[in-house]
C-alpha cells in the first residue's frame, strides 16, 4: 500500500460545506428565537389572508412551499415541488408542514436524516409568513409538542441495528422465512448509503443482454489483474481456473463481457487487498444476494463501470436511481409479514446476559426507549465511521487525518461507527486492515456528493486546472485520490459530452436536476469545447491538445503516459452539448470494523464467537458497499434456512 504522508499538508484547499453553515445558521436562529423577551410569547400573530408561495434550498433541489393562511393561522403549507432524494426527503415533507400547521410554530425539530429538506421547508414557510404580513420571530419561539417518557417491550426472533442494504436484507430474508423481526434505524428512512451512492451492486451472472461488449482494452485489464494475482503469490490453479473460464466463455461465439465470482474476487485482490478466500466468499454471497433479487423481480439495467472499479459488470434499478430501487422492492416484499423498523430509534447498547448478546436498547425522538429482547441473533448492520473524525484518525492507516481541521464526507446521515463501538462494549474484538478506509476521489466542490455525478468511469476524462490529464481514470480509487491531491487545489474537472453524460429529459442518471446543478457551479454545459474550457478556467489549447489525444486514446485503447485501457462506447468527445464538473475527494467507505468469521459472527479478542452476535455492512472488517447485501442475506439463510 502506497504512503501517502506527504500529500496532506496540500489538503489547506478543503473548506465547511456551504449546506452545512447554512443548517447551522437556520438551527442558531430558531435557537435565537426560543430566547424571545417573555412579553412576546403571548402575542397572537396575524396575517393577510391568502395562498403565499415561497422556495428553500434543500440538498438536491430548491424545495417550493405554498402556504395558505387565514387571519390568524397558518391554514394548511404543502410542499408543491422538488427534486429531493425521495425517500429520504419523504418523512420531512410528510411531517414538517403538517406540525407547523398542528403547533401553529416554526419550532419543530427537522426530521432525523433529512435536515436540509426540513429546513427548505422551514425557511421557505418563513418567507411566506413575511410575505403575509406576519411576524416570524413569534413562530419561531412557540410551543410544539412535548417530549414523552415511556418503554416499549418487545420480543422478536431477530433484532437488526441499520435499514440500509445490508441490514434491510437480513431483516426482509429472515421475516420471509417466518422470523419475527425489528429493526433500529436511527434516521428517518431506510437505505443508508446506498441512497446516496449510486447503488452500484456486481452482477457477474448477469444475462448477455444487460453486458457491454467486449473490446482489446478489457482483454488487457483482464491479463492485468491475473498477472497481478500471479506476482503477488496466488495459487497457480485459482488464476488458471479463471482463465479457463475465460476461454471457454469465448470458445461458445460470445461477445459480451465475461465475468464471474472467481474473477471479481481476482480483481477485489488487486483493487482492495484483503484474502482470496475473503473476496470470494464475498462475490459468491453477491451472487446469491443478487440472485434472490432477481427472483423477487428486480428491474435491472444494464451493466456498467464505477469510478475507481473499471469492469462493467456493475448494476441497479432501470426503473429507480442510487439505491431507491432495493427498498421499493424491499417495502412492497415487506408487507403482510412480521417486521417492524422503529425509525428514528438510534441503537444506544446491546443487551448481554451471561455473555451471550440478547437484544437492543434504543430511545427514539419523542423520548420513547424500546428494549427489544431477540430470541435468535443480534445483527449489527449499521454502518461505517466515515462520518467520525476521530475514528478515522484512531484508525488510519495511510491518510494522515490528523494533518487536517476539517474533512469533508460524501456518506448519508448517521455513519459515525455507533454499532461497532456497540459491538465492542459487548465483548468483540476490532479487525484491522492495511488498506482501511476508502477515499471517493470525485465528489462535487459544493455539495461533495457522489450523487452529482455526470457520465460514468469508462466514459469520462478528468483534468485538471491546466486543462491537461493526470491520472489513468479508470485506475483505482487510491491510485486516482493520490493524483487529484497533488493537483492544484486538490480539484479536477470530469469532462463527458451528450452521449456520456447518462442525462435523460433534464436529469442525470442519479436523479439530479441538470439546470440545477448549473444554477449551483456544479456543473458547465457548452456548445464547443473551447466554450467550455472558457467556463473551466483552464487554457483553450492544451485543454483542446488533451481532448484530441483523449478521442484517440478511445479508438486504440493505448495510454502511454497513464496506462488506461478500459473505454465504454460513448467515451468520444465529439458530441455537443459538452459538460464539465468541478470535482475534488471526499470520504467515502470504512472498510475495517468488528472482526468477524466467515459466517459474519462477531469475534472476540481470542478468535471466538460472540455468542447471539452477528455483524455485516460496513461495521464489519471487510465489509463495503451495496453488495453487503449479500452478507444480510446469507445470514438470514444461516439461521433460517432456504424458503420453501
Amino acid at each position: 500500500m502506497r504512503n501517502t504522508g506527504g500529500f496532506m499538508d496540500r489538503r489547506s484547499f478543503v473548506r465547511v460545506s456551504s449546506m452545512a453553515a447554512a443548517a447551522s445558521m437556520m438551527l442558531g436562529s430558531i435557537a435565537a428565537a426560543h430566547g424571545a423577551p417573555a412579553e412576546r410569547e403571548n402575542a397572537r400573530p396575524t396575517y393577510e389572508p391568502g395562498v403565499y408561495s415561497a422556495v428553500g434550498t434543500g440538498r438536491k433541489s430548491d424545495v417550493t412551499v405554498e402556504v395558505s393562511f387565514t387571519e390568524f393561522s397558518i391554514e394548511s403549507v404543502t410542499v408543491v415541488d422538488h427534486h429531493e432524494t425521495e425517500r429520504i426527503a419523504r418523512p420531512a415533507i410528510e411531517r414538517i408542514p403538517a406540525e407547523i400547521v398542528e403547533y401553529q410554530s416554526l419550532a419543530v425539530d427537522a426530521v432525523t436524516g433529512a435536515t436540509f429538506t426540513s429546513f427548505a421547508i422551514l425557511s421557505a414557510v418563513e418567507d411566506c409568513v413575511e410575505q403575509a404580513g406576519g411576524d416570524a420571530s413569534l413562530l419561531k419561539n412557540a410551543p410544539t409538542k412535548e417530549r414523552e417518557e415511556s418503554v416499549v417491550e418487545i420480543e422478536s426472533d431477530l433484532v437488526v441495528i441499520g435499514a440500509g442494504i445490508s441490514g434491510m436484507a437480513a431483516a426482509l430474508a429472515a421475516s420471509q422465512r417466518g422470523a419475527k423481526v425489528t429493526v433500529f434505524e436511527k434516521s428517518s428512512s431506510m437505505g443508508g448509503n446506498a441512497l446516496v451512492s449510486g447503488g452500484f451492486i456486481e452482477h457477474t451472472d448477469a444475462p448477455e443482454e444487460l453486458r457491454v461488449d467486449v473490446n482489446e482494452g478489457y482483454a488487457s485489464i483482464f491479463e492485468e489483474v491475473l498477472q497481478f494475482n500471479r506476482e503477488a503469490g496466488l495459487d497457480d490453479d485459482l488464476v488458471d481456473n479463471v482463465q479457463r473460464q475465460w476461454d471457454e466463455y469465448y470458445a461458445k461465439g460470445n461477445t459480451k463481457l465475461f465475468s464471474s465470482a472467481e474473477f471479481l474476487a481476482l480483481q477485489l485482490c488487486m483493487l482492495e487487498g484483503n484474502t482470496y478466500d475473503f473476496q470470494l466468499g464475498y462475490a459468491r454471497e453477491v451472487q446469491d444476494g443478487v440472485a434472490w433479487l432477481t427472483d423477487m423481480g428486480y428491474p435491472w439495467m444494464p451493466l456498467v463501470a464505477i469510478p475507481g472499479y473499471s469492469w462493467a459488470h456493475f448494476s441497479n434499478s432501470k426503473e429507480a436511481v442510487n439505491g431507491e430501487g432495493y427498498f421499493n422492492l424491499f417495502e412492497d416484499e415487506m408487507a403482510g409479514l412480521s417486521l417492524e423498523v422503529l425509525f428514528e430509534t438510534p441503537a444506544e447498547n446491546l443487551l448481554v446476559e451471561n455473555g451471550k448478546v440478547v437484544g437492543v436498547v434504543g430511545t427514539s425522538g419523542d423520548g420513547t426507549t424500546y428494549r427489544v429482547v431477540a430470541k435468535d441473533a443480534v445483527i449489527v448492520a449499521s454502518g461505517g465511521y466515515s462520518d467520525n473524525r476521530d475514528m478515522l484518525i484512531e484508525h488510519d492507516q495511510m491518510w494522515n487525518w490528523e494533518d487536517l481541521s476539517v474533512f469533508h464526507s460524501d456518506n448519508n446521515y448517521g455513519h459515525t461507527g455507533d454499532g461497532i463501538r456497540m459491538a465492542l462494549d459487548a465483548g468483540a474484538a476490532f479487525g484491522d486492515l492495511p488498506f482501511n478506509q476508502m477515499i471517493f476521489p470525485f465528489v462535487d466542490t459544493v455539495m461533495f456528493a457522489t450523487e452529482t455525478t455526470v457520465g460514468e468511469t469508462n466514459e469520462s476524462l478528468y483534468v485538471n486546472k491546466d486543462g491537461k490529464r493526470f491520472c489513468n481514470e479508470a485506475g483505482s480509487r487510491t491510485d486516482m485520490t493520490i493524483a487529484l491531491m497533488e493537483q492544484k487545489d486538490g480539484m479536477a474537472f470530469q469532462v463527458v459530452d451528450h452521449d456520456s453524460s447518462m442525462i435523460t429529459d433534464g436529469k442525470t442518471h442519479t436523479g439530479m436536476d441538470v439546470e440545477y446543478l448549473i444554477e449551483r457551479g456544479i456543473l458547465y454545459r457548452a456548445e464547443s469545447l473551447e466554450e467550455l474550457a472558457d467556463l473551466m478556467g483552464v487554457d483553450v489549447d492544451a485543454f483542446m491538445e488533451t481532448v484530441a489525444e483523449y478521442n484517440e486514446m478511445t479508438q486504440t485503447y493505448t495510454d502511454l503516459e497513464f496506462g488506461r485501457s478500459s473505454f465504454g462506447p460513448n467515451a468520444q468527445l465529439d458530441t455537443p452539448p459538452f459538460y464539465a464538473s468541478p470535482r475534488t475527494w471526499a470520504m467515502h467507505i470504512t472498510m475495517d470494523g468488528v472482526a468477524v468469521d466467515g459466517e459474519h459472527r462477531a469475534l472476540d479478542a481470542d478468535g471466538n464467537p460472540v455468542p447471539g452476535l452477528y455483524v455485516v455492512g460496513e461495521a464489519a472488517c471487510g465489509g463495503r458497499g451495496v453488495g453487503s447485501l449479500g452478507a444480510g442475506y446469507a445470514v438470514a439463510q444461516a439461521l433460517y434456512g432456504g424458503l420453501a
